[in-house]
């Protein structure tokens, strides 16, 4: 018996637009969210309405060819998704003297980017970084030949919104990317904070292993969530990461 494939795009009634809350606590550093692969804002809203809560500024930009649709995400280059992140950075720091920045899966590696190209940055929080995914190198020498295939694993009842496929051109645009980062993680001297889910089947967890191992901040740790899948932004220890982030906003 066939089983039917999920909709291409999961949960499109959700706002996955680009945001920004101005906090009441001018004396906060601004906080820049950053989703990840074939997701949209939705997987960062959550802690972002958390934080401006407790009177953070807060913005998420929604990276290009995400909330459209795969055959248009497979027009985007790498350097279309970091110029976008900066224009974000640099639109918040015009207004705030200093910003801490969170990434989701690739949004995590954006992130380390980031805050390599800007060493002001005082501190990052990186859930679930997609330094590893196992077969990621298949999509360089698939995509001539297939547009987009199914993800392995969907949850249609998380309140996630993006796409159930992979686009195989943008996935190789996310392999390159994986293989900058590892460059420049030694370089990065940020205070960071690195959270990966036991239960994720969507990403290899090593890869937050080594980027630990290879940041070269003297302040990092490494939190391992035991309940957590791939999107911890949206999962059941979602209130546990806000606390861990509050409380170490002023000490990592």
């Amino acid at each position: 018996m066939k089983t039917s494939k999920p909709p291409i795009f999961q949960h499109p009634e959700l706002d996955g637009r680009p945001f920004f809350f101005e906090g009441t606590d001018k004396e906060k550093p601004a906080l820049l969210f950053v989703h990840g692969f074939t997701a949209t804002t939705v997987e960062v809203r959550q802690i972002a309405n958390s934080m401006n809560r407790i009177g953070y500024s807060v913005k998420a930009p929604l990276l290009p060819g995400h909330g459209t649709t795969p055959e248009l995400m497979n027009t985007i280059k790498m350097k279309e998704w970091i110029e976008s992140i900066d224009s974000a950075y640099l639109e918040l720091s015009q207004n705030h003297r200093s910003i801490f920045v969170f990434g989701e899966s690739m949004g995590a590696l954006l992130t380390c980017y980031l805050a390599h190209k800007h060493p002001e940055i005082k501190k990052i929080f990186l859930f679930a970084p997609a330094l590893r995914i196992d077969g990621l190198w298949q999509s360089v020498f698939l995509w001539p030949f297939v547009s987009y295939v199914y993800k392995k694993h969907t949850d249609a009842t998380m309140l996630w919104q993006g796409y159930n496929v992979i686009p195989l051109r943008a996935a190789s645009q996310l392999y390159k990317l994986q293989k900058q980062v590892r460059k420049c993680l030694p370089a990065i001297k940020t205070d960071c904070l690195i959270f990966q889910g036991k239960k994720d089947q969507t990403i290899n967890a090593d890869g937050a292993v080594e980027v630990f191992q290879k940041l070269g901040s003297k302040k990092k740790e490494l939190i391992w969530l035991d309940e957590s899948s791939h999107c911890i932004l949206l999962d059941q220890e979602l209130s546990k990461v806000v606390e861990i982030c509050v409380n170490n906003m002023d000490n990592l």
